[in-house]
This record gives structure tokens, sequence and C-alpha cells, in this order.
């Protein structure tokens, strides 16, 4: 049995929510928070598939489960506001997986040993189960054989499957009114060494105020960086992302990564970020990959909308 909360996020992916609920029935969670969107308004087939994708979820193990089901679609991002806001008015700390994003097993003894390690060091505001880059197994086992640590500090939040805990998450929110031009200019100034990087984030803040828009991703970026904090990230990736599409764009299916065993941990011996790991992050992850899934999304949102490349 688990003892530590998990929160389990989902919509209307059946397969994919079957293929991570046989992790959770493996690992038994003592606490099980499950919570899902509604379906679109007017869409049959999706009706069907958010009931049937709720369904999935049959715990027949001794655990409490708790169940947030929405009666109005919400969204991506104000759905996972609504559920880390219920999830956190019940524990002090969690797992938070979403239904695409399938951990290995050693994900969860990784998060409880790590959100007990730094649970009073507000330093540290997530830990992330996705790891970038491709490493193989027999990389990483070369890598402990030299006595180098399990895991990073990062400036980006991997959110493919993480955790955290109340208090760094309770003054979170998709309002983008807290952050003007001159004081989001100084909040990211120590995470970026290059002025294209802080360009890059400038850009995105702007288009998000500009559009109102909510992509909650990035948001969780900006309110970590506002409390001068670092997230966790492993060397090894520990967490499979299987929502890509069949067809998306062929440079984003590639971010897909096997997860892969990382236990035991051996810990970093100073709190310090890791610019060399965020550099290769900026360059291959955010101004690749991920801004193009950005304006794939505010085009769809805002067809008038212009964004650069």
């Amino acid at each position: 049995m688990f003892k530590v909360p998990v929160l389990l996020i989902l919509y209307n992916r059946i397969e994919e929510t079957h293929d991570v609920f046989q992790v959770l029935r493996t690992v038994q969670p003592t606490q099980l928070y499950v919570a899902g969107d509604a379906p679109k308004p007017g869409s049959t087939l999706d009706r069907m598939h958010t009931y049937q994708t709720r369904a999935v979820i049959q715990p027949e193990w001794p655990c409490q489960l708790h169940t947030l089901w929405q009666d109005n679609h919400l969204g991506k991002s104000q759905m996972i506001v609504s559920a880390m806001k219920w999830f956190f008015e019940q524990e002090e700390e969690g797992i938070i997986l979403f239904e695409d994003t399938i951990p290995g097993y050693d994900f969860f003894p990784y998060c409880e040993q790590l959100l007990d390690k730094y649970r009073n060091d507000k330093q540290i505001f997530s830990i992330g189960g996705f790891y970038w880059r491709h490493r193989s197994r027999k990389r990483y086992k070369k890598r402990m054989r030299k006595g180098e640590s399990s895991y990073f500090f990062s400036a980006y939040a991997s959110t493919w499957g993480f955790a955290t805990w109340k208090n760094r998450w309770t003054d979170f929110s998709l309002s983008m009114d807290q952050y003007d031009k001159e004081g989001f200019e100084k909040m990211i100034e120590p995470y970026m060494k290059q002025n294209k990087q802080r360009l890059f984030w400038m850009n995105r803040l702007n288009a998000l105020k500009k559009y109102n828009a909510t992509y909650w991703d990035y948001q969780y970026n900006f309110h970590i960086w506002s409390h001068q904090a670092l997230s966790i990230t492993p060397y090894l990736n520990l967490v499979t992302n299987v929502g890509f599409r069949k067809q998306a764009k062929r440079r984003i299916r590639r971010m897909k990564r096997n997860a892969y065993p990382i236990m035991p941990l051996v810990h970093p011996e100073e709190i310090q970020q890791d610019y060399s790991e965020d550099r290769y992050m900026f360059r291959h992850i955010f101004n690749g990959a991920l801004f193009t899934l950005f304006k794939d999304w505010l085009n769809e949102l805002v067809p008038t909308a212009k964004t650069e490349n």
C-alpha cells in the first residue's frame, strides 16, 4: 500500500486512463482522488467517451476513493486548477497524474522520498517525473558509478506527472494580473542567462495577457519564478506521455520517452540551478516542440492572433 495521496485528472481518453489505472492498481494508493471534466456541450460522442472514461475507475484494493465530476465543461487549464484546489483542501501534499501520463513504478517512491526531503524547504516548489533528453538506463548507471546525483534543480517545472505541496500551490492563479512587464523581466532574470531566453518568455507573457488566455503549464512556471523557487527533474525519465495523437507533428511525437527505474536516489550536495540542462530544455523543448503546441493552441483559441516564430 502506498500512503502518499494521488490525484488523477482525466477527461475522455478511455484506453489511456485504463493504462494509468493499471499502474495505480499495482501501487495501491490508500488515498485516491479522481477529478474529471464534463463533456463538451452538444457532442454525443464526447459525452459517451467521458462517461466511459470515468467508469474505468474501479479500485479493487482497500483505499478511500474521492471523486470530483464536473457538471459543466471547463477546459484543460480551468479543470486542473479546480481539481488541484479540491485536492489540497483535503491533503497537505501529493502526486498529480493525468490520463495520458503513464508513470513507471519508481516514480512513486521517488516522489515520496523527495516530498519528505524538501517538505520544509521553500526553495523547491515542484517535483517532476519527466526528463527531456534521451538517456538510456546504461548511461544513467555510468553516471551513478561516478557518484553523481539522480536529479537536478531546474527553472522549468516538468508537469507530465509531478508532486507538490499545498503550501506551494495555494496562491497559484491563472490570472496574469499580478505580472507587469518590468516586474516580470526582473523576476526571470536570475533564471535566464541569455537575452534570447528572456525575450522568449516575455513574448509568451505578453501573448497570454493580451488574449486573456489560460495555458497552465506556462503559468505554473511563472508561479514558481515569482517565488524565486526551483523544480526538481530526474536525470532519467520516469513518466511516459502517451497523449500525443497520431496526427501530431513528428517533432512533438519525438518527445515521447520510455520510463525507467531510478531508485535508490543519490541526492545533490546543494540546491543550485543546472543552467546547462535548462539551456538544453529551452533550445530543444520550449523554443521548439512545446512552442509548436503553444502556437497551434493560440491560433485555435484566437484565429486572428499572430505568433512569432
